[in-house]
């Protein structure tokens, strides 16, 4: 008899919550948009991507989602139009309980400013995605010389997202060279020497070997001493010390 009851009991909640669901729906299809509030997930701090430019984007594709009934309002749209700009990595768009409608988006996330000698200048991003500047100024790490786009998304893009999250190297280095695929020079904040890195290959552990060097060599004999430092040797670092420093 209890068993029983409880059957009845959990088909008549269930029931409950089929009818409680659709009636809600049915009446959220009759519902107007509320508003349209715009999350922006950016690590950058003074914002790369900002709710006037999503709110662009509504506007130059004639999408004005307050006061229409939330039916008629195309949320898949909404999120494939902010994916098609190359500036967003992910978006996503819901409403909440007031009718108030949500854009959410996650910007791509710029770690290299790259200026080549042929006169390309975009951002490279996280993902290898190449970035527009017109319009946006982040403060990066520049990179320039023989640089194709396809170079800096093979080439320079983990060493450029190294220097980028590491807290030590983003502040010390401010400039990346492509003299030649073989050749990359690493322009430092702080010393007036040029770091040969030689290739990409191993170059955490040749910024291993040079933060060393750093820290035990420079700071002792200053770090004006050498005009250039070389990693390009396996396990060295070799110095050329600069023209106005005596013997």
């Amino acid at each position: 008899m209890k068993t029983a009851f409880k059957i009845f009991l959990l088909l008549a909640v269930v029931g409950y919550l089929v009818v409680a669901v659709w009636k809600f729906a049915d009446q959220a299809e009759d519902r107007t948009c509320e508003g349209v509030r715009v999350e922006i997930l950016d690590s950058i701090p003074d914002g790369f991507i900002t709710d006037e430019y999503i709110r662009s984007i509504l506007t130059r594709n004639k999408i004005s989602p307050e006061g229409m009934k939330i039916s008629e309002v195309n949320l898949e749209k909404i999120e494939k139009l902010m994916l098609e700009e190359s500036h967003i990595e992910r978006a996503s768009c819901y409403y909440d309980a007031a009718g108030k409608l949500y854009i959410r988006v996650v910007p791509q996330q710029p770690i290299l400013h790259v200026i080549s000698q042929q006169g390309e200048d975009y951002y490279l991003s996280s993902t290898g995605l190449t970035m527009p500047t017109a319009g946006f100024n982040v403060d990066l790490c520049v990179a320039t010389g023989n640089i194709t786009k396809k170079f800096a998304a093979e080439h320079l893009l983990e060493l450029a997202r190294f220097i980028h999250d590491d807290l030590f190297w983003s502040e010390q280095i401010e400039q990346l060279h492509v003299v030649s695929p073989e050749q990359i020079e690493l322009y430092p904040r702080v010393g007036q020497h040029v770091i040969d890195l030689g290739n990409e290959d191993n170059f955490q552990e040749k910024l291993h070997r040079l933060r060393i060097f750093y820290r035990e060599g420079l700071e002792r004999v200053g770090w004006n001493k050498y005009k250039k430092i070389s990693l390009a040797y396996d396990d060295q670092v070799v110095c050329t010390k600069a023209n106005n420093i005596k013997k």
